[in-house]
């Protein structure tokens, strides 16, 4: 049989850990009963380590520690926080490349436009939710201001320093104010909300018609309104307009009893009651409507210069091509015995037929309704702005020659009538009529000998004026556009030729020869 096997454990001497020890002597002396597994690993549990101190330490620093704004942190000293430590075993994955070849940097230094948005809502009611990019926005800041001032429009004429960033500020986030804020701007004084109204034009959204009353309000007098981009847009209409400049425009007095005095000079006549209401626009002198929508209507433009006649500085610029009926530029009238006829005072082919006349009669209806004005801005207008010409020569009466004969002089020997440059705009000093843009130099060099001398000659001058990007032009882009550039300049400058000989001609006091700006050139022509 085999032997069982025996098995040889090596006692130790003493007790391997202190409560192990304390159990062991209780239980030898008999007091208290042998400790079980659990009471001994709750025991153990209980144990501290250094180790585990040391964690309950720093976890209650961390819990304990009060979080500081990065603004203040900086200004207190404060140094920033350690990132928690990764988790063991936590591995933090890279962003994985976009498979391919790298792009090319042409592609990395373009930056596509935008999207054309809609006018922001604000003037509307609601809030606009992103910013809105538009493009008739006038090409620089305070535009108007600078061009009476008689300064250069460039990049060293630029405003800068703190009104600047500030007034840019306030333009951008505009539509973060609500109607409660507008009466605290009463606190600003009045040239640096006019100021700002500019910079709403310039950054801004839309804003309606409680808007410029909140920024034009106040007791002192109203000479400088600035509404570039801004008239016109959303619910700020050209008759709206008209609406606030008539408001207040006639005088009202009240609190006089119906008892008549016996004498004008009567000392015991009271007048503490007496009550007068002046519209805030009465002295207004200086006014832009310029960067209007497409959709600007003349009519509405005649009807709000009833309001302000005592005007002596207006800007239109980029303002349409006048006519009363716009939408019926396209359409004619069929006739069976004559050809068709357009339905309206102008037709898509005006401008190709030279045919200036429902401008000409508008602008003289304008005329009628300015009579103090000295400065006009007629800039992005080359279209229709040789209508200047047509009001410069005179009609012969029908008696005498044929119906709407134009003459050489504006005043004849049977009968003609004055021009308006000597009778409703004798005043008149100065227009601005540039174009708006400039064709490069390598499109004006390869006109040749056709184009004006008059106006390569200027142009070549002032070589500044002109871009000299250096370029390939196989499909003669260039020369088309400047092509474009000079007919345009060669009509208007052959208009203003024609306002300066009628007031050369008459010889009447104040009939100075005007003064004509195109941008690369200005002298009385």
């Amino acid at each position: 049989m085999p032997r069982k096997g025996r098995f040889n454990l090596k006692t130790y001497q003493g007790p391997s850990s202190p409560v192990s020890a304390g159990s062991s002597h209780h239980g030898a002396g008999g007091d208290s009963p042998a400790a079980s597994v659990n009471e001994r690993l709750s025991e153990l549990r209980m144990t501290e380590t250094p180790e585990g101190l040391q964690k309950k330490r720093d976890l209650a620093e961390a819990v304990n520690f009060k979080s500081v704004p990065p603004e203040l942190r900086g200004l207190l000293g404060i140094s920033e926080s350690a990132p928690p430590r990764p988790k063991i075993g936590f591995r933090l994955r890279e962003r994985m490349r976009t498979p391919g070849p790298p792009p090319p940097q042409s592609w990395l230094g373009y930056r596509p436009p935008g999207i054309i948005n809609r006018r922001a809502s604000k003037a509307g009611g609601g809030r606009a939710e992103a910013k809105y990019v538009r493009l008739d926005r006038p090409k620089a800041i305070l535009r108007f201001q600078r061009m009476v001032d008689g300064q250069q429009i460039n990049e060293k004429t630029e405003p800068r320093g703190l009104v600047h960033l500030t007034m840019k500020r306030l333009a951008e986030q505009w539509d973060l104010f609500d109607e409660e804020d507008y009466p605290a701007l009463v606190e600003i004084p009045l040239r640096l909300r006019l100021r700002l109204l500019s910079y709403i034009g310039s950054y801004g959204p839309l804003i309606d018609a409680a808007t410029l009353q909140a920024l034009t309000q106040g007791s002192k007098e109203l000479t400088y309104l600035d509404l570039a981009s801004i008239a016109g847009h959303g619910t700020l209409t050209m008759k709206r307009l008209a609406r606030m400049f008539e408001s207040s425009s006639p005088t009202t007095v009240d609190g006089i009893s119906g008892n008549l005095a016996e004498a004008w000079d009567d000392e015991s006549l009271d007048l503490s009651g007496l009550h007068l209401t002046v519209s805030a626009f009465t002295n207004l002198t200086h006014l832009s409507l310029s960067n209007p929508p497409s959709t600007a209507s003349w009519r509405d433009l005649l009807a709000l210069s009833k309001h302000v006649s005592q005007l002596t500085h207006v800007s239109l610029a980029y303002w349409p091509r006048p006519s009363l009926t716009p939408n019926l530029a396209t359409a004619t009238i069929a006739s069976p015995h004559n050809r068709d006829i357009a339905a309206g005072g102008s037709s898509i082919y005006s401008e190709l037929d030279q045919d200036y006349a429902e401008p000409a009669a508008l602008l003289r209806r304008l005329s009628h309704n300015l009579l103090c004005l000295q400065w006009l801005d007629l800039e992005g207008c080359a279209e229709w702005s040789p209508a200047l010409g047509t009001l410069a020569t005179v009609e012969r009466p029908a008696s005498s020659r044929s119906w709407r004969t134009r003459t050489e002089r504006p005043i004849t020997d049977d009968g003609g009538s004055l021009t308006t440059f000597v009778t409703s705009w004798k005043n008149l000093s100065y227009v601005n009529l540039a174009q708006g843009w400039m064709p490069t130099l390598d499109g004006v060099g390869s006109l040749g000998a056709t184009a004006n001398e008059e106006i390569k000659r200027a142009l070549f001058l002032r070589p500044a004026m002109l871009s000299t990007d250096q370029w390939s032009d196989p499909h003669q882009v260039e020369k088309r556009k400047a092509r474009i550039w000079m007919d345009r300049e060669h009509r208007t400058l052959t208009a203003a030729k024609e306002v300066n000989a009628a007031r050369r001609s008459l010889q009447i006091a104040g009939a100075k020869p005007m003064m004509f700006d195109f941008g690369y050139l200005k002298k009385a022509v």
